[in-house]
C-alpha cells in the first residue's frame, strides 16, 4: 500500500483505518491458512516420493522381495563375504569325472591281427594288455507286455469251478503297469512336465498312447494312496527336535491360497490352505502339536504357539539390516549386521573343533555387544525420526525402531543358534522347500482343477522326504502303487 493512499485513510478518522486493518488482517489468516495447507499438501507429498524412492531400492538382498523381483542383469549384494578361494574346484576336491564300470554289460575286444607299420601277421602273437575305453548309453526303451492266462479246471469231486489267482494289480482285462505309473508321476509331479508334453513323451519315447485323463488318474491314485504315509510323516515332525516353518503364495482356481511348508533335514510336509494364518496352522495339524524348536521369519502367527520354542531366521534379519542401511541410512544397521556374522561365524568354528557349545564368558561378551549395538540404534533412530515422534503420540515408528524393538523383544530367539548348536542360524531349508513349488507355479500359472494343488502338495511332500533321505526315488514312487508301500519314517532294515 503506498504512502498517499495511507495518509488518505488516515484523514477519513479512527473508523476507516480500524476497518482496513480488520480486512487485512482477515485477508492475512486467509493467506496463512493457504500456506498452510499447501506445506501440509507438500510434506505429504515429499513423504510419497520418499516412499516411493526406497520402494524402488527395494531388492532380495534388503528386503523379503524374492530373488526373481530384482530384473534381468540387475546385480544385487550379496550377503555372503568375499571368499580368499579361488573359483573353481579347490585343492584336493574330488573331481566327478565318468568312472571305468567294474561290471560292464558287454565287452567287446579289438583284436589286433597283423602289424599297421609291416604288415606282418600277428594271429598267434601273445597279448600284451588292453587299452580300456567304455561307452555309456541307453538301451531302447521297449514296451512290455505280459499275458497272465488263469487256468479254469471243474473238480471231479465236487464239481467247484476253480480258477488261477491274478497278480496283486491284475484286476481288469488291461492295465498299465507300476513302472509306467510311476515315471508318470515323476515327471509330472517332480519334473514339472504339463500332462500335454508327458502323453508326448510317451508317446515318442516308448510308442504308448496314454490320455491326459489316464494320466491324471495315475496322479490321484497316487494321492490317495500315499494318505497314511503323509499321516505318519506329520507325526514324525511333531516329534522331531527342530522343525523349519514357511509360507508362500499359489494361486489355484483363479484364487490366492497358500501353500504351507513344515520341515527338517529328513522330513517333508507340504499343504495348501486359503488362509495363511492361525487357521491355516491349526487345520493343517503340526505345529499346535509341537513342543520343541520351531525356526521361522517371524511371522506373528507362528509366535502364539507357545508350548514350542522359537527361533527367528538370521538371513531375514541380516536383509533387513541390509535395507535399513541402504534406505534409512543408519549406521548402527551394519555394525549389527557384522555382529551376527561374527557370531555365526564362532559358532561354526565352534562346531568345526568338535565343540558342542561357546564358553560362558564369550556368551556373556557376544550377548552384551548385541544389546550395545540395539541401544546405540535407538539413539540414532530418535536423532533421525526423534521430532516426528514427538509431535504425535501416535506417530508411526521408522522400520529402524521397529526392527529395534523386535531384536530386543525376541533376543533369546534371535540368539538361539549360539546357545543350542542343534539350531541352524537360518530358515533356509523351508524356504528351499518352497522354491521348487514356485518353479511348479510359474511353469503352470494356476492350480485348475479341484483338487491338484492338494495332490501335488501330497505327492511332492513324499518325494521330498525320499530324496532327503537318500533312497530310489523311482523304486519308492513304484511301491506307491502296490499293497507293500515304501514308507520313509519307518525303520529300514
Amino acid at each position: 500500500m503506498g504512502e498517499g493512499k495511507i495518509i488518505k485513510i488516515y484523514n477519513k478518522g479512527v473508523s476507516e483505518v480500524i476497518t482496513v486493518i480488520k480486512k487485512m488482517d482477515n485477508e492475512n489468516k486467509e493467506l496463512k491458512a493457504k500456506l498452510a495447507a499447501l506445506e501440509k499438501e507438500n510434506e505429504k507429498l515429499n513423504k510419497g516420493l520418499d516412499k516411493y524412492e526406497k520402494q524402488k531400492k527395494k531388492n532380495s538382498t534388503n528386503s523379503s522381495k524374492p530373488p526373481s523381483s530384482d530384473g534381468i542383469g540387475r546385480r544385487t549384494k550379496s550377503l555372503r563375504k568375499k571368499s580368499d578361494k579361488k573359483p573353481g574346484g579347490q585343492e584336493g576336491h574330488e573331481g566327478s569325472t565318468l568312472k571305468l564300470s567294474e561290471k560292464p554289460d558287454e565287452v567287446i575286444t579289438l583284436r589286433v591281427d597283423k602289424c599297421t607299420n609291416c604288415g606282418i601277421d600277428l594271429v598267434f602273437m601273445k597279448n600284451e594288455g588292453y587299452e580300456i575305453r567304455q561307452k555309456i548309453d541307453i538301451l531302447e526303451a521297449k514296451l512290455k507286455t505280459i499275458e497272465y492266462r488263469a487256468e479254469m479246471k471243474t473238480c471231479p469231486k465236487c464239481g467247484c469251478k476253480n480258477k488261477g489267482k491274478f497278480p496283486e494289480g491284475v484286476d481288469k482285462t488291461t492295465q498299465y503297469g507300476e513302472n509306467v505309473k510311476s515315471l508318470s508321476v515323476y515327471l509330472s509331479k517332480y519334473q514339472m512336465i504339463p500332462y500335454g508334453r508327458l502323453s508326448e513323451i510317451f508317446k515318442d519315447i516308448f510308442k504308448l498312447n496314454i490320455s491326459k485323463g489316464t494320466l491324471v488318474n495315475f496322479n490321484k491314485k497316487c494321492y490317495d494312496n500315499l494318505e497314511e504315509i503323509e499321516s505318519n510323516i506329520k507325526q514324525a515332525l511333531i516329534n522331531s527336535e527342530v522343525i523349519h516353518c514357511d509360507e508362500t503364495g499359489i494361486k489355484s482356481k483363479g484364487k490366492l491360497n497358500w501353500t504351507h511348508v513344515v520341515s527338517n533335514k529328513k522330513l517333508t510336509h507340504y499343504s495348501v490352505h486359503e488362509k495363511r494364518g492361525t487357521k491355516a496352522i491349526d487345520d493343517i495339524g503340526i505345529i499346535p502339536f509341537f513342543k520343541n524348536t520351531m525356526v521361522h521369519d517371524c511371522f506373528r502367527s507362528y509366535n502364539i504357539y507357545n508350548d514350542a520354542n522359537h527361533a527367528i531366521c538370521g538371513a531375514h534379519i541380516l536383509r533387513e539390516l541390509n535395507g535399513i542401511t541402504d534406505l534409512e541410512k543408519q549406521k548402527w544397521a551394519q555394525e549389527f549386521f557384522d555382529h551376527l556374522i561374527h557370531i555365526k561365524k564362532a559358532v561354526d568354528d565352534a562346531i568345526e573343533n568338535g565343540n558342542n557349545h561357546l564358553a560362558e564368558q564369550i556368551q556373556n561378551e557376544l550377548s552384551f555387544k548385541y544389546d550395545e549395538i540395539l541401544e546405540k540404534g535407538r539413539k540414532e533412530d530418535e536423532e533421525i525420526n526423534g521430532q516426528r515422534y514427538n509431535k504425535r503420540a501416535n506417530a508411526k515408528k521408522s522400520k529402524s525402531l521397529n526392527l529395534i524393538n523386535r531384536l530386543v523383544l525376541y533376543k533369546d530367539r534371535m540368539l538361539a543358534f549360539m546357545y543350542d548348536f542343534i539350531i541352524p542360524f537360518t530358515n533356509n531349508l523351508a524356504e528351499q522347500d518352497l522354491r521348487m513349488l514356485k518353479v511348479s507355479q510359474k511353469i503352470s500359472g494356476t492350480y485348475r482343477g479341484e483338487h491338484g494343488a492338494a495332490w501335488t502338495m501330497r505327492i511332492n511332500g513324499y518325494i521330498s522326504t525320499i530324496r532327503k533321505n537318500g533312497y530310489d526315488l523311482i523304486q519308492s514312487l513304484r511301491s506307491v502303487f502296490t499293497s507293500d508301500r515304501f514308507d520313509p519314517t519307518l525303520p529300514q532294515s
